[in-house]
């Protein structure tokens, strides 16, 4: 028996195609999806009809149909399948609010009430059309991520009621006994309900934790005994508020959604919360301002490490890349390190334990002539791309005497400047025309030698871009068969036009058919992709302290707090580090939580994670640098590998 969302993609395939189960509800399960005509991100929403009658799941379509709101996640359509019905809905990337409540750190005060804001005006909405929503909580508020933040939308109408509704209808007092008010226990639903709800949710924005907490019983029991106990650390301007928002009685609560965010918005501009959070229903826009304000605050120290190195390699010139062997068996080289020109590898398989060589083991062939892009390690040896060739550095030259090598006949030469990428089992190499004419940007595929490249598009592909490609632009080898071009767009000369400044993706297969493009509305930086499946680490330019985590299968975007301006990335399958242009680096776990950090002796120029736990690191100071490799286990932070 095929699973529901399997039955779905294969009624779909006409319609939707499937990227990613993104949620689980009571009722059926949520996809991210992609319409294949127009290449609209859309939620589909599959309700299982044996666990949702038809009658409950009308209602909850009434509600929708009737509720368009920028705060509000709406329905675009209705979809039958043989094992129930979906709703199209609108997708928002940013996961869950309850995604940004972390242990290790907090929402920053103006970002928490913007989301506050946002909320508020859904439910002055909703109110007006006498819907109660019955059911606010961090995790059916989602979130729309943007440049300088994200916009809230109302999501799960599920158990909403009408205001004239009988309060013994069917539905009970379903709900989240942590977020209820009083009398939801008793089944009774008012606009007031909601407010509570809201209440709540900005008590554990501001403090950290709940007012109330414990099973359910013990929930119910606070919720109408208990007083409200509010701590020091929520300051004095919010605490009436939220005496306010959190009586017991709902006559004694705000009498609308508008009363209590008009509230939020003068405590919140007293405190000297600009204006640009306050504004409901749209984006923070782009400014010094928002960009310097970061929107997390750590709640704790990390662990300061130590820069304790096994090995130091003196340098005769800044390096710019570094590529690491996974492998400790190969008769290849371990490490190959290139300056702006120049190529050299490491020839020990294991560097000796805190050495200072007096003699560099870094070998250098003859310059190149134009600049070094990338280096790729792959099964074929070492492959080192410019804008306009191809060199191949196999494992059998390094046998015998290196001055044999002749490192200037190259794969490919290209006639114009191209963007390259190579697959990661060395099957195949694209490469993307830069040029200043549209019609004239290319993609095209060439097999490698000793790769297994079948099936790959004889011919270069035209694109269609919305702008010329730009200098920046990558091409990234998603895997076997997809690669991706990633390019920033520019601000539009005139506001009112309808490109949006952002970075575009588009995804290719290696039989040359365009998959989909995608619009973030984010200024993605220098990127790199993890040991994740389709997954993106990239500088998040509008933040410069923040990383930006992007997962294109399903489409999620998730910001990482880090403390510093974030200059080079490299990933692992234990977690990833970051190294700001002054030697900070920063070392993060595989859920995003920030471990650790260690100060290098110099400004870094490049590094690179050597499985399971070394990093090399090269540094560059006053004419003389070093490339040092460290043992991760023993430099003093909290990592677990």
């Amino acid at each position: 028996m095929l699973l529901p969302w399997r039955r779905l993609e294969e009624v779909k395939r006409s319609h939707y195609r499937i990227l990613g189960l993104v949620g689980q509800g009571q009722f059926g399960q949520v996809f991210c999806a992609v319409h294949r005509q127009t290449g609209q991100l859309v939620a589909l929403k599959h309700l299982d009809h044996r666990r949702l009658s038809t009658h409950r799941f009308l209602r909850e379509l009434r509600f929708l149909l009737s509720l368009q709101h920028p705060n509000i996640v709406t329905c675009q359509a209705l979809e039958h399948t043989p094992t129930g019905r979906c709703l199209v809905m609108d997708y928002c990337e940013g996961g869950t609010l309850r995604s940004l409540m972390r242990e290790d750190y907090r929402l920053s005060l103006p970002y928490s009430i913007k989301l506050v804001v946002d909320v508020l005006t859904g439910l002055e909405h909703a109110h007006s059309r006498q819907i109660i929503h019955c059911d606010i909580k961090p995790e059916n508020i989602l979130l729309h991520v943007q440049a300088t933040g994200w916009t809230a939308r109302i999501s799960d109408f599920g158990i909403a009621r009408l205001c004239q509704e009988d309060v013994a209808c069917e539905l009970g007092n379903t709900g989240s006994p942590a977020y209820m008010a009083p009398e939801r226990f008793y089944g009774q639903s008012f606009p007031a309900s909601d407010l509570y709800s809201v209440g709540i949710l900005l008590f554990e924005l501001l403090a950290g934790y709940r007012p109330f907490s414990g099973t359910p019983a013990e929930l119910m029991s606070a919720h109408l005994n208990l007083p409200l106990k509010i701590p020091d650390s929520i300051s004095a301007p919010w605490q009436p508020l939220l005496i306010q928002a959190l009586q017991k009685l709902p006559a004694r609560r705000f009498r609308s959604a508008r009363e209590m965010r008009s509230l939020v918005q003068e405590i919140a501009a007293a405190e000297g919360i600009e204006a640009q959070f306050l504004a409901p229903t749209s984006p923070i826009p782009t400014s010094a301002a928002s960009a310097a304000l970061p929107p997390f605050l750590p709640l704790e120290t990390p662990p300061r490490g130590s820069f304790r190195w096994q090995h130091q390699e003196p340098l005769l010139a800044p390096l710019r890349h570094i590529a690491v062997a996974a492998a400790q068996t190969t008769a290849m080289p371990q490490v190959y390190a290139a300056t702006a020109q120049q190529v050299g590898w490491q020839d020990s398989v294991t560097l000796p334990y805190r050495q200072t060589s007096a003699t560099r083991s870094l070998h250098y062939l003859a310059p190149l002539p134009l600049p070094i892009e990338a280096l790729w390690l792959r099964p074929q040896g070492c492959f080192i791309t410019t804008r306009r060739a191809v060199y191949r550095l196999p494992p059998t030259a390094f046998l015998t005497a290196p001055a044999a090598l002749d490192q200037h006949r190259p794969l490919w030469e290209f006639p114009e400047d191209c963007l390259s990428a190579i697959e990661a089992r060395g099957h195949w190499l694209a490469t993307l025309t830069l040029t200043h004419q549209l019609p004239r940007t290319q993609l095209a595929f060439w097999p490698l030698p000793g790769g297994a490249a079948r099936g790959l598009v004889a011919h270069p592909v035209p694109l269609s871009l919305p702008t010329p490609l730009a200098p920046d632009s990558r091409l990234l080898p998603l895997d076997g068969g997809h690669v991706a071009l990633m390019m920033q767009l520019p601000e539009p000369a005139e506001p009112t036009k309808s490109q949006q400044a952002g970075t575009y993706l588009q995804i290719v297969t290696r039989r040359g058919t365009q998959v989909g493009s995608l619009v973030l509305p984010l200024r993605l930086g220098y990127s790199v992709l993890t040991a994740t499946a389709y997954q993106l680490l990239a500088v998040d330019a509008d933040h410069p302290q923040s990383l930006l985590l992007v997962d294109l299968k399903p489409y999620r975007v998730t910001r990482l707090w880090v403390g510093m301006a974030p200059h080079l990335l490299a990933a692992s399958d234990w977690g990833y580090i970051v190294a700001s242009a002054q030697g900070q680096i920063s070392v993060l776990d595989q859920s995003g939580r920030l471990v650790g950090e260690i100060s290098a002796p110099e400004a870094i120029t490049a590094l690179a994670v050597r499985p399971p736990r070394d990093l090399l690191v090269a540094t560059w100071s006053a004419g003389q640098g070093s490339l040092y490799q460290l043992d991760l286990s023993q430099v003093g932070i909290d990592l677990v590998f």
